[in-house]
């Protein structure tokens, strides 16, 4: 495979949003991300952009003006939380602005200017957030403030023209407020795996919740049990994940890129390795050569413990054809896991695949 031009965008306005020292989602989940990404000589082999600052407008293509407002006034009033799980900092609202502009500056790096993939290492992350907030019923924002990657998704529909954009979200919680946001859209196809809503944050993303009016059969849910391994995340990959990818052929590919299903993450409970990462890498990248994507991008989301860093040096290490790709042992699934996972994905493919894009089981 042959290297893939690569755009990483980042700057150090990401480490102001501020969410104390013990907070999950903190600063030094990106400073460790560059500092590998230094040591190990990537920089030098992609091209390095600084983010730009979104405008309201921008952000309001996806989120209500209230909502929006809300937030401000939160950060400028001095509020320390926007709820329990999400601490904001005086920084915060400027931060989340360039958060959003920097995932659009990623999309007009593949259109304008013919890179093959962006990568954002943007915080504060942004899945949950749904068009007045939290979404579809959650408590909690869950740690995000502003949608990055729907909002980049709906800036390629009504700024670009494009009419197949597919976001592929491999965070391990459920992106309630993306699906929210494109529930009832055939514009936008989403597809998540991530870690039963029974078990984890935040109590959504089951395999009946498929869109809505011209939406439907465009939302699939894989909700996967918990100490789900590479084994069994391999067999979501090769009869679901790319299958629907190659029908649907998108333009752009928007990937919703979280790395807590890591097998150390410590909020999370999967077992993934991060050759499950590489198999995204893999499977995106031989796509791409084959045409059936055009371009790609990915927006960073959770990922909490040490398979953050290691799983996006082996992204690009595998993107931009590095011969130091890091693979660790391959994780298996239990028996009893192996099987709950393998009637979900019989199950996504019964009612989604097989009436809404013709696919059958292998």
């Amino acid at each position: 495979m042959k290297c893939l031009s690569c755009c990483l965008i980042y700057d150090d306005i990401f480490l102001k949003h501020y969410t104390g020292a013990y907070h999950p989602e903190n600063p030094q989940r990106l400073v460790k991300v560059i500092q590998t990404l230094k040591e190990k000589d990537v920089l030098s082999k992609v091209k390095l952009e600084k983010p730009v600052k979104a405008s309201i407008d921008d952000v309001t293509l996806v989120h209500d003006e209230d909502y929006v407002n809300y937030v401000e006034k939160a950060v400028t009033s001095g509020q320390r939380y926007l709820d329990p799980d999400t601490p904001i900092s005086k920084e915060s609202f400027d931060v989340a602005l360039y958060a959003v502009g920097a995932t659009i500056l990623g999309c007009k790096k593949l259109i304008d200017e013919g890179c093959d993939v962006s990568f954002i290492l943007q915080r504060p992350p942004g899945h949950h957030a749904g068009k007045a907030g939290a979404a579809l019923g959650a408590p909690t924002l869950g740690f995000c403030l502003f949608n990055n990657i729907a909002i980049a998704a709906k800036y390629l529909v009504i700024k670009y023209g494009l009419k197949r954009v597919a976001i592929f979200d491999f965070d391990c919680h459920h992106g309630n407020g993306t699906q929210e946001i494109f529930y009832s859209d055939d514009t936008v196809l989403y597809i998540s795996t991530h870690q039963d809503g029974r078990t984890a944050y935040p109590g959504t993303g089951f395999v009946d919740e498929i869109g809505e009016g011209k939406g439907k059969g465009f939302n699939i849910n894989v909700p996967l049990p918990p100490l789900t391994g590479d084994d069994l995340y391999e067999e979501v990959l090769n009869n679901i994940v790319e299958k629907v990818l190659r029908e649907s052929s998108p333009e752009v590919l928007l990937l919703s890129a979280g790395f807590d299903a890591h097998k150390e993450d410590p909020i999370t409970s999967m077992n993934l390795s991060v050759n499950s990462f590489v198999k995204i890498a893999e499977m995106i990248k031989e796509m791409k050569e084959n045409e059936v994507i055009k371009k790609f991008i990915f927006v960073l989301e959770g990922g909490y413990g040490p398979g953050l860093a290691k799983g996006i040096y082996n992204i690009l290490a595998c993107l931009i054809d590095l011969p130091s790709v890091e693979k660790e042992n391959k994780t298996f699934s239990t028996s009893g896991v192996k099987q709950s996972g393998l009637k979900i994905i019989r199950k996504v493919i019964e009612k989604i695949l097989k009436p809404y894009w013709g696919l059958e089981l292998c």
